[in-house]
C-alpha cells in the first residue's frame, strides 16, 4: 500500500469537483457545500463547461484549466464521460479521484468493461481511484477538516471511531446514529465498487492513525479475502474492528453435491474470516454503534466477570440476566469486598453481586460500591445501573461516577434510566468522563460482551499452524493428478481413503472390489462384522439411496446383499466396498465387545476462490443437515483453531462425555483435524471433501474415518 496516496485522499490541500452544479438538489452542488460547511481549509475548484461561478466559487471549463494541480478530484459526470475525465486528470497530475458516478461494474455487461477501462487509464497516469459508484470520504481532524462526500451529518466534535462501509447508505446511517448518541467520528470511507483503492488498503492506513481507536466495518462481499485476512489480523492485535455483513439471506448457497457444500454459504465464509481475523461480528447497525461507544471510551476487559451495581432490584436482575445471556459471568464477591460494602452501605443493602445500594443511595454509597467493585479481584468490568430518584442528589452521584471512571484501568459502563430532558445535566456529567450512558442494561450487556470477546481474542495463542513431517505429500498429489488426468470429478472411495492415509489420517480397514467372488475373499481378510457400500460417482448420499448395509455377520448375508446391490446399482463403473464395522448394533451396543458406542462427527471442507479451504466440523451421520450444529474455520488451522472447532458446537458436551459416557479422544480429534488442514493446504485441487462419519472412541487408536467423499 502507498500510504501517501491515502494521505492525499484524507488530507488533500486542494480539491476539484468535476461536474459541479449550481442546482442545490444535485451531488455536484452538495459536495461543494459540504466542503464549505465542514470548514475545508484548502482551495475548491468547481469544473463546469459553461458556468463561470458555482456556489460562490470561481468555476473552470475543464480540469486542465484549473490554475494549480489539485490533490484530489471529485468526478460527478455521466459514466460515459468518466474515461476522458480521468485522462485529463492524469495529464494534469491529479493524484487521486473520487468517482461518485454510478453505472459501472454494479450494472453488469457494458458497465464491467467501462470500469476496466477507467482503471486502465488511471494506471497509465498513476492516478488512484476511490470508487466508482461511491459516496466519498470524511476526516474530522480539526487541523484539516474534510467532507468529500455527498451526504451530510454535522460533526459537532471529532471522535475516535472510523467507519468504512461498502454501502454508503449503511455507512451514513451508522454515522448519523453515532452523532445521535453524542459521539463523533474520526474518519469515514465508503468506496462503492472499490475498483482500485480497497478496503484492506484503507484499514491498513487507519491502523497507523493514532486517533482511530476503533474501526466499524460494513461489507457485502470480499474481493481480496487473503489480503483482507493478512491486514485485518495484524490490526486487531492492537485495535478493534467491529464488522457487519449484510446480504445474508439473499446470498443463496451454491448447488453442490456434498453435505459440506450445502451448509456453506458466502456469509458463512465471512463469519469464518471474521473469526480468523479477530473481527467482532454484528448483525445490525444499532448494536454495532452501541458497542463502538464502549470501545471508543473504555479499556478492554481482561475477562468475562462483571460486577453489577443497581439502586433498584428489578433492573439489577435484568442486568444479571442480560449479562449471562450475552456470555458473561456474574462472580461472587470476595469476603473483603463484602465486609467493606457492609460498612459503607445502608444496612438493608444487598452486598452480593449484583450489589443493590437501594433507591435512597446517594453519592457516598454509590462511590463506595463502585470503588469496591473496581478493586475487587474477581471482577473484570463494572456495570453501574442508576435510576434517578427525585429524593437523591443525582448530580452528586453522577460526579462520583465520573470521578471513579476517570481513575480506573477497568472498563466501567453506566446505564442511566431516566427522563433525559429533566436530568440532562446529570447525563452530561457522566458522559463528560468519556463514559457511555446506556438507556437499558440489555444494550450495555451486548456492548460489554463484544468488548470481552475482543479481549479474549487478543489472549489467543499466536503459534503458527503445526506441520506434520510424516506425511507423503507427493503420494497425495499424485492420487489427485491421476484422477484429474482420467477426467474424473470425484475420487473413488479407494483413492479417497488412500489420500487420507498419505497424511496418516486413520481410516477403517477396507477393500474395493467389482465382483461377488472378490468381495467374499476380501471379507475374510477385513473380518466380520462388516459394512457393504456401493461406490459410484452417481450415488452421492449412499444411505438415502440404499447403498449402505451395516452389521453383515457372515458370507451368506454378504452374498445376498451383493445380489441386491447388483440389481439396484447396475451402472458402468459401480464397485463395492467391504469395510470393517465399528459402528453400533441395533441394540445400541458397539459392534466390538467391551467398547463404548462411538460418537459420530463430520469433518468437511469446501474450496473458495481467493480464500482457500473453508473447513467444517459437526455432528456426523445423517444428523449434520438436520441439526446443522456445525462450526467453520479457514485452513490452515492452528491448534487453537482445531480445538475451537470442536468446542464451539452446541453438542460439544456429547463428545466430552455425558450420562456416564467417557469422553471421546479429543486430542486425537484435534490431530485428525490438523492433519486434514495440512492435506487441504498442500492439495488445492480438492474442491470439496466430506469425512462423514468419523467414529470417535475414548481410545485414540480406535478412532477412524469410515466414509469419505472428495470432489476434485
Amino acid at each position: 500500500m502507498n500510504s501517501s496516496t491515502l494521505t492525499v485522499l484524507f488530507y488533500p490541500n486542494s480539491i476539484a469537483i468535476i461536474g459541479a452544479s449550481n442546482r442545490p438538489l444535485t451531488i455536484g452542488y452538495r459536495i461543494s457545500q459540504n466542503l464549505k460547511d465542514a470548514g475545508f481549509k484548502g482551495a475548491i475548484y468547481p469544473v463546469h463547461p459553461k458556468e463561470s461561478e458555482i456556489n460562490g466559487l470561481k468555476a473552470y471549463p475543464s480540469i486542465l484549466a484549473v490554475p494549480e494541480t489539485p490533490d484530489l478530484a471529485h468526478i460527478v459526470v455521466k459514466n460515459s464521460m468518466v474515461p476522458q475525465v480521468i485522462e485529463d486528470c492524469g495529464k494534469k497530475g491529479v493524484k487521486c479521484v473520487i468517482i461518485n458516478t454510478a453505472g459501472f461494474k454494479e450494472t453488469g455487461g457494458d458497465g464491467i468493461e467501462l470500469e476496466k477501462q477507467i482503471v486502465s487509464i488511471a494506471k497509465k497516469y498513476n492516478v488512484r481511484i476511490f470508487g466508482p459508484n461511491c459516496q466519498g470520504v470524511i476526516n474530522s481532524d480539526p487541523s484539516a477538516p474534510l467532507y468529500a462526500n455527498f451526504t451530510y451529518t454535522r460533526i459537532t466534535k471529532p471522535g475516535n471511531i472510523s467507519i468504512i462501509a461498502q454501502s454508503g447508505g449503511v455507512g451514513e446511517v451508522i454515522n448519523q446514529r453515532l452523532a445521535e448518541l453524542g459521539t463523533g467520528i474520526r474518519m469515514y470511507a465508503s468506496n462503492g465498487n472499490a475498483a482500485d483503492i480497497s478496503i484492506p488498503e484503507i484499514l491498513s492506513y487507519w491502523a497507523e492513525d493514532k486517533e482511530t481507536r476503533v474501526i466499524i466495518l460494513h461489507i457485502e462481499s470480499l474481493a481480496q479475502p487473503a489480503e483482507f485476512i493478512r491486514i485485518a489480523s495484524a490490526i486487531t492485535r492492537h485495535k478493534p474492528i467491529l464488522g457487519m455483513k449484510t446480504g445474508r439471506t439473499a446470498m443463496g448457497a451454491r448447488a453442490v453435491s456434498s453435505h459440506t457444500g450445502s451448509l456453506m454459504k458466502a456469509d458463512t465464509a465471512i463469519d469464518a474470516v471474521f473469526d480468523k481475523c479477530g473481527i467482532i461480528p454484528f448483525t445490525n447497525q444499532e448494536d454495532i454503534c452501541q458497542a463502538a461507544l464502549a470501545f471508543a471510551t473504555q479499556p478492554v476487559p481482561k475477562g468475562l466477570r462483571v460486577g453489577i451495581i443497581t439502586n433498584t432490584g428489578g433492573p439489577g436482575i435484568i442486568a444479571t440476566d442480560e449479562c449471562v445471556l450475552a456470555g458473561l459471568s456474574i462472580p461472587d464477591l470476595s469476603e473483603n469486598t463484602k465486609t467493606f460494602l457492609k460498612a459503607n452501605l445502608f444496612p438493608e443493602a444487598t452486598v452480593s453481586n449484583p450489589v443493590d445500594v437501594l433507591a435512597t443511595a446517594g453519592p457516598k454509597e454509590y462511590a463506595a460500591a463502585i470503588d469496591a467493585l473496581l478493586k475487587e479481584p474477581n471482577v473484570d468490568s463494572v456495570m453501574v445501573n442508576f435510576i434517578t430518584p427525585f429524593f437523591v442528589d443525582c448530580e452528586g452521584v453522577a460526579k462520583e461516577i465520573k470521578r471513579l471512571a476517570e481513575n480506573t484501568s477497568k472498563p466501567l459502563l453506566s446505564v442511566v434510566m431516566t427522563d433525559k430532558k429533566q436530568w440532562a445535566e446529570t447525563l452530561e456529567t457522566i458522559k463528560s468522563a468519556g463514559l457511555p450512558a446506556y438507556d437499558l442494561p440489555e444494550t450495555a450487556s451486548k456492548a460489554l460482551s463484544a468488548m470481552v470477546q475482543y479481549g479474549l481474542y487478543r489472549q489467543r495463542p499466536q503459534a503458527p499452524p503445526p506441520v506434520f513431517t510424516d506425511v507423503d505429500k507427493v503420494r497425495a498429489q499424485s492420487i489427485i493428478l491421476s484422477a484429474q488426468k482420467a477426467g474424473r470429478k470425484f475420487l473413488s472411495a479407494k483413492d479417497g481413503f488412500e489420500l487420507l492415509k498419505a497424511y496418516k489420517i486413520p481410516v477403517a480397514k477396507f477393500a474395493l472390489e467389482e465382483t461377488t467372488d472378490a468381495c467374499l475373499k476380501s471379507a475374510d481378510r477385513v473380518g466380520y462384522p462388516l459394512v457393504l457400500k456401493v461406490d459410484s460417482e452417481t450415488v452421492v448420499h449412499k444411505s438415502d439411496q440404499g447403498g449402505v448395509i451395516t452389521g453383515i455377520k457372515n458370507s451368506v448375508e454378504l452374498a445376498g446383499h451383493l445380489k441386491e446391490f447388483q440389481k439396484r446399482f447396475n451402472g458402468v463403473g459401480v464397485k463395492y466396498m467391504i469395510q470393517e464395522y465399528i459402528g453400533a448394533e441395533e441394540s445400541g451396543q458397539c459392534a466390538v465387545a467391551g467398547r463404548q458406542k462411538p460418537a459420530e462427527v463430520i469433518l468437511g471442507a469446501s474450496f473458495m476462490e481467493g480464500l482457500g479451504h473453508l473447513m467444517m466440523f459437526g455432528l456426523g451421520g445423517i444428523f449434520v443437515e438436520v441439526l446443522k450444529d456445525v462450526s467453520f474455520r479457514i485452513a490452515p488451522l492452528t491448534e487453537y483453531d482445531a480445538r475451537g472447532m470442536a468446542e464451539s458446537i452446541k453438542s460439544a458436551a456429547v463428545l466430552k462425555g455425558v450420562r456416564g459416557r467417557k469422553s471421546a479422544a479429543m486430542e486425537k480429534l484435534t490431530e485428525i483435524t490438523l492433519r486434514l488442514s495440512q492435506l487441504l493446504t498442500d492439495c488445492p485441487g480438492v474442491v470439496e471433501l466430506d469425512l462423514n462419519p468419523v467414529m470417535m472412541f475414548p481410545e485414540a487408536e480406535d478412532c477412524k474415518v469410515v466414509d469419505v467423499r472428495i470432489e476434485i
